[in-house]
């Protein structure tokens, strides 16, 4: 229903006392024709096929546009903000330039009108900012992060034109759509950021609910696109060189089908900052269709819907090809980035742990110094403790009790040991460990060689219901701010083997054919063994602080990897065969840190490689979080320019598929099983960042290999909203942990 003020301008006009503006807007009095309003479109900028430069065509000037009110928004912080959008008949009918806008209010839920406007002259100093308010807005066009939009610092408003109405009946609002190409899927959500979209009913979920200080996050497909139509565990979205993607014949194409939901307009329909968007797992299907305005952060575009997502569960992940358990004279090994696994215990060997920590620095290695603040350490232990017993859970239920599990990400402290008192059946709690948290170095006399915990995890496992495990690890396997490599292992089935000082890898003398200088810690004779060395004097020439030339210090691993040497027991405790197990964490990000990444490639090969040439029907096994894509997927097209005259693919495993002696599995279960060879997720797609390589003598010996699909698709803990674990134990880390059967006889 119009209100009589908008009612009584019409009158007005229809009188005759009516001034177009130079725009072309109608208004009713002389006062109005001082606003020179011009289309959000103008604003927002027409975006033609193959456009690149998104930036708005009137970035810092002032103007004035009108529009409705759409929908407001709160994210996590209290930070609030508003869409504002033309209505349907008022646009500048431009299909490549949007119709609606982004306002940041920050903390207010008002907005300052301007001196000697219609709207200061009615309402006073400041307008409340209302759902179905039709208003003239003056600001300046500004830029956030690439997010055109209007702040409230320097947006006024300058008039209200019309109250109360329904936005979704006045403004154009379309269902999300966007072509295969991602491209064309850029500039078609640019094409529409700030306006309302929907998301149609029977969307389907492709990679379950992040969660991230701005809020969380669903990414999803439409129920009609080629990807949703594909049969079973294959109706989802995978990286372009996997055999089931549905776009032939381009190269990391983005799937631009797929698009993300966010949770800025659920917080502010509820009214509270303790809000998140429902727990979505992959295959869900949303039943009811959604619908709020594109808003662009962190490179994505999102659709912010207002009401928070129906869902209806589709296929189990954790059922996608699970693992099976090894059988008579069989064993598995299984490889899990167990994603910072901290505890609560100030480690007084650190100085990177907790709030008011000075930070780490390695003076030999400063491109690796760590800074505050940190965020790893839970905020309390019963937070801590339930990711111990979650993860416990998976390495029993869906890990089915590997004889070896090769960690990363756990806590590079030893400063605690297994009280004596501890049973799996005592309930101690924080009290399994006894704990020196005062002294340093040799003085502390909490160790026990374990690095806590992964030593926490073992007995929790046994409380569990689970077998009995030891932690071991290298500590000089860890970087600067603390995580690292471990192992844990059953005593019943395995052992760690006795290793000589004339050992080519665990000797004092390690035979590993690299060009540069050995770290000091590769002379240690020890099993586990971590073993680094300086990177080539060319690569630390080109290291940047970022980008594909960026560096984690100036030694090959900024966490070195770390090798490891047991032997399996038949039932009477025999030694049955050896097993050489190289335990890795790469720099992170794919697409950076390229020639870093290709070196740590090389060097694992060459630790391989050391113990093939000692003994040629060794069996090897290299895993870990390689932070890369095998082959043939790679962050860079053939062609594709990386940097200068370089270019794609960057194949930066290639030392490992060429130098190293071992075969990828990754192979082998891309064939027995495709919709199952995928290890993490992101943007919405799979992609497969834990891998396993293996020498040919163990090859010939496995039974099957492949991910438990377990974490990657399930929705990520939601602790900072108060929130419990949706799905169990699942969803407890975010990458998918990695599992090999072979026999042992």
């Amino acid at each position: 229903m119009q209100s009589l003020r908008r009612r009584a301008r019409l009158a007005a006009a229809a009188a005759g006392a009516v001034i177009i503006g130079a725009s072309g807007f109608l208004f009713a009095s002389q006062a109005q024709a001082q606003a020179d309003i011009v289309h959000i479109g103008a604003v927002q900028g027409s975006i033609e096929d193959g456009d690149t430069d998104f930036s708005s065509p009137l970035a810092g000037q002032t103007v004035y546009v009108q529009g409705i009110v759409t929908q407001e928004t709160l994210d996590p912080s209290g930070n609030k903000g508003f869409f504002l959008q033309e209505r349907a008949d008022a646009t500048d009918g431009d299909a490549n330039s949007s119709d609606g806008i982004f306002v940041f209010n920050n903390q207010y839920s008002t907005l300052r009108t301007l001196a000697g406007s219609p709207a200061r002259e009615e309402l006073g100093a400041n307008w409340t900012v209302n759902v179905g308010d039709e208003i003239v807005l003056r600001g300046v066009v500004g830029s956030y992060f690439g997010n055109i939009q209007f702040s409230g610092g320097s947006a006024y408003v300058y008039d209200v034109v019309e109250t109360g109405l329904d936005p979704l009946a006045e403004v154009e609002s379309v269902e999300v759509d966007p072509p295969d190409d991602a491209k064309a899927s850029l500039e078609y959500m640019r094409r529409h950021l700030g306006m309302q979209m929907t998301v149609p009913a029977d969307s389907v979920v492709t990679a379950g609910r992040d969660v991230f200080s701005s809020g969380g996050e669903v990414w999803a497909m439409r129920g009609d696109s080629e990807a949703a139509q594909q049969d079973g565990y294959a109706a989802r979205a995978y990286r372009d060189a996997h055999p089931l993607d549905t776009v032939e014949g381009n190269f990391d194409d983005g799937n631009g089908y797929l698009f993300v939901i966010g949770d800025l307009g659920i917080r502010a329909t509820a009214g509270t900052t303790e809000s998140i968007i429902a727990p979505a797992k992959t295959y869900d299907v949303i039943t009811e269709a959604a619908t709020g305005g594109i808003y662009l952060s962190f490179a994505k575009y999102a659709v912010e819907v207002a009401e928070d997502l129906v869902l209806e569960g589709g296929l189990e992940p954790a059922e996608n090809e699970p693992v099976e358990a090894a059988g008579k004279h069989e064993a598995s090994v299984a490889s899990y980035n167990i994603e910072n696994l901290y505890d609560t215990r100030d480690n007084p060997n650190s100085g990177c742990d907790f709030t008011g920590n000075a930070g780490c620095t390695d003076p030999e290695d400063p491109e690796g110094n760590v800074s505050p603040p940190f965020d790893y350490v839970p905020s309390t232990y019963e937070e801590y403790e339930a990711q111990l017993q979650r993860q416990a859970a998976q390495i029993v239920e869906d890990l089915k009790s590997p004889a070896i599990l090769m960690t990363q990400e756990g806590e590079a402290q030893d400063v605690c040991s297994v009280n004596p008192e501890w049973t799996k059946d005592s309930d101690l709690g924080e009290d399994r460990l006894v704990c020196d948290l005062v002294n340093t170095g040799d003085a502390n006399t909490g160790g026990d060689g374990a690095p806590d915990s992964i030593q926490e995890l073992a007995l929790v496992i046994a409380e569990y219901g689970g077998p009995t495990y030891t932690a071991v690890g290298d500590l000089d396997a860890a970087d600067t701010r603390g995580i690292m490599t471990g192992f844990l292992y059953q005593p019943k089935l395995a052992g760690l083997s006795n290793v000589k000082s004339w050992d080519p890898v665990f000797g004092d003398s390690p035979e590993i054919d690299y060009p540069t200088e050995a770290d000091a810690i590769n002379a240690d004779v020890q099993n586990p063994k971590a073993l680094n060395a300086s990177l080539p004097q060319d690569v630390i020439d080109q290291c940047k602080s970022s980008g594909v030339f960026a560096c984690n210090g100036f030694d090959v691993f900024s966490r070195a990897a770390q090798a490891a040497k047991f032997y399996f027991k038949d039932k009477h405790g025999r030694n049955i065969g050896e097993i050489y197990l190289i335990n890795n964490h790469f720099s992170s990000s794919p697409n950076t840190r390229v020639l870093h990444r290709t070196e740590q490639a090389n060097y694992v090969a060459a630790i391989s490689a050391a113990i093939l040439d000692h003994q040629r029907r060794a069996k090897v096994l290299a895993g870990g979080d390689f932070n890369v894509f095998p082959r043939p997927d790679d962050p860079f097209a053939e062609g594709q320019v990386i940097a200068g005259d370089w270019t794609g693919p960057s194949d930066q495993l290639a030392g490992m598929y060429e130098d190293s002696g071992l075969c990828s599995l990754y192979d082998v279960q891309v064939e027995d099983h495709p919709a199952a060879a995928y290890s993490y997720t992101y943007v919405g797609q799979t992609q497969t960042l834990d891998q396993m390589f293996a020498s040919p003598a163990l090859l010939r010996e496995v039974e099957w290999t492949g991910s438990a699909h377990i974490n990657a698709d399930y929705p990520a803990d939601a602790w900072d909203f108060g929130e419990e674990p949706a799905y169990g134990r699942y969803g407890v880390s975010d990458h998918d942990p990695s599992v090999v059967v072979f026999d042992i006889k």
